[in-house]
């Protein structure tokens, strides 16, 4: 016989994941702040930064699958967090200067993914650069956080988070009173991630471990397959931003602050993953008896309170992100674009879950079945009949609505492999 689930239960979890959300949160508002006064130049630099943050998330896929993994294997083997710890950063050292050295040759090609102006492109092709130089950095920073995410001590990452960013906003400053603009501002990036890693680092008291073959094995064989989901899935949102792009300036303008808004909601969303992630693998480590009912109650409660972060932030999000396009223009797109979020929160709790599970291989399509079987087909649609920011504003939500079904659908289908 299944135990019940309290309502108490419930808020015990959304209590515990609050802290993650909180840091989030707080990185969100230095973000905005940053991007704020990034996009403040003017409407190329909009377009830049826009066109960077797709590139960027394409570029960071094989240190995220390499840090999600290392978290997975990291929330079920505390003890060893050294160890682990140290052949994580291993991996995201070596596998980041490979790919530093292929964007910094590349960098100028990468542009033409997207109809761009030349003053455009020559600006990205130099922020494209600096980012070569920038993703070692980044990369073994991710080590130390998802470290102290683990262990609950959420408080330092927000204050490291806080330090950097006042560094990052400062230098923003600068970089603009000086005339130094797109470029000043990421280089003053590069410096705020650097202090950064290193307050990360010192926080989490890392101790070198000799390198063991077993969490190199196991930190790779799940990151193999959130790779193969994340490439998919950076592909799909990179061809969505080209589509976006061919329909012209006016509106790729809009999809970018559409995309900026909703990058705020979304990393809302990452702190909420992160802390069901450290619940649902307590639970399972504590033998918890019907956690699967536990996660479906969880989704009804977390689209409630979701639906608060929908209706304040998309506005203020605008007003410091894109206000350089009327609201009366833009506007109702950003409420369009901003419903993926509630898909996206039904998602993550789903993949916490299978996480939690260390069952990566249901992961491994879901950007396949959401990205290439349903969002690019729609896409080719929306060009050829041209329905244009609309439909661009629908698609991220349907193929982020048919990746949840495909979860819970899976995990329906193979309720044995979990202990309830």
């Amino acid at each position: 016989m299944k135990q019940r689930i309290s309502n108490k239960s419930i808020m015990s979890v959304l209590l515990f994941v609050l802290p993650y959300i909180i840091v989030e949160f707080t990185n969100i508002i230095l973000i905005t702040i940053d991007r704020a006064l990034s996009n403040s130049i003017g409407t190329t630099a909009i377009i830049v930064f826009a066109s960077l943050i797709s590139l960027d998330s394409a570029i960071n896929t094989v240190q995220e699958c390499i840090s999600q993994s290392h978290s997975i294997v990291l929330s079920r083997d505390r003890k060893n967090n050294n160890s682990i710890n140290t052949v994580a950063i291993f991996l995201q050292m070596s596998s980041s200067i490979i790919i530093s050295l292929i964007i910094f040759i590349f960098a100028n090609k990468l542009t033409y993914i997207y109809t761009l102006e030349n003053d455009a492109r020559n600006i990205l092709t130099y922020l494209l650069k600096l980012k070569a130089i920038q993703l070692p950095i980044l990369a073994i920073s991710h080590i130390p956080k998802n470290d102290l995410k683990i262990k609950g001590k959420t408080n330092l990452i927000l204050i490291s988070t806080v330090i950097s960013s006042l560094f990052n906003i400062l230098g923003d400053i600068i970089s603009i009173k000086l005339g130094f603009n797109e470029v000043g501002i990421y280089v003053a990036t590069i410096i705020s991630t650097l202090i950064n890693t290193i307050l990360l680092f010192i926080f989490s008291k890392y101790k070198y471990r000799k390198i063991r073959m077993v969490y190199i094995k196991d930190i790779i064989n799940h990151a193999k397959d959130l790779l193969f989901n994340k490439v998919i899935q950076k592909f799909a949102y990179i061809f969505l931003e080209s589509i976006s792009s061919s329909f012209g300036t006016d509106v790729y303008v809009i999809v970018c602050v559409c995309s900026a808004v909703v990058q705020v909601l979304l990393q809302l969303a990452e702190g909420y993953y992160t802390g069901l992630l450290v619940s649902y693998a307590d639970s399972i480590e504590n033998k918890e008896k019907n956690l699967l009912g536990k996660v479906n109650k969880i989704t009804i409660y977390s689209l409630m309170f979701s639906l608060i972060f929908f209706i304040i932030i998309p506005y203020p999000a605008w007003y410091f992100l894109g206000r350089s396009v009327p609201w009366s223009e833009c506007g109702i797109y950003v409420y369009l674009y901003s419903t993926e979020f509630f898909t996206y929160i039904l998602n993550n709790n789903y993949l916490a879950y299978l996480s939690a599970n260390k069952d990566t291989k249901a992961i491994r399509l879901t950007s396949f079945i959401g990205g290439i079987c349903i969002r690019i087909p729609l896409l080719c649609l929306i060009k050829y009949f041209n329905i244009g920011l609309v439909g661009l504003g629908l698609v991220c939500t349907g193929d982020r609505l048919v990746r949840t079904i495909y979860l819970k659908s899976y995990i329906k289908n193979n309720k044995n492999l979990y202990k309830n």
